[in-house]
């Protein structure tokens, strides 16, 4: 029973991968400490241990919200970093703080160029100074 149900969920985790964009697999390899506690308590369940395997699927839970925040690089402040013209005018440009992540200069830009793009009735002039923001942002952040 054990190896049939570990090779299912080999398979399970091989075809879920193969789904994912790439951007979504490295959400998930971010997030590696929840997904090895929810396979410790998937191998708990399995050989009958309900109290270990409860357990440890509240703390994948719990590592799969708060992972992320705690391993996430500290955003510089105002005071670590030189005020750049080039970067406050592509804050402008998007309307974000100085202290904006990646996230949230990606929703400003998608909400941007929602209205900015040619095809909604936009300029390409427009749309490339957006990119350019969001591109330069983006660059900071990493």
């Amino acid at each position: 029973m054990l190896p049939a149900l570990l090779l299912l969920a080999a398979l399970f985790a091989l075809l879920f991968v193969v789904r994912l964009s790439g951007a979504r697999r490295r959400q998930f390899l971010r997030r590696w400490p929840a997904l090895l506690l929810a396979g410790a308590a998937l191998f708990a369940l399995a050989r009958g241990a309900l109290g270990p395997a409860a357990a440890l699927g509240l703390a994948a839970a719990l590592a799969w919200e708060l992972w992320p925040r705690l391993a996430a690089p500290r955003p510089r402040t105002a005071e670590n970093s030189t005020a750049d013209p080039a970067d406050n005018e592509a804050r402008a440009i998007l309307g974000v703080g100085a202290a904006a992540t990646a996230s949230e200069i990606r929703a400003a830009y998608r909400a941007k160029m929602a209205r900015a793009h040619p095809d909604r009735g936009g300029s390409h002039a427009e749309a490339a100074r957006l990119t350019a923001a969001r591109d330069r942002l983006l660059r900071k952040t990493r």
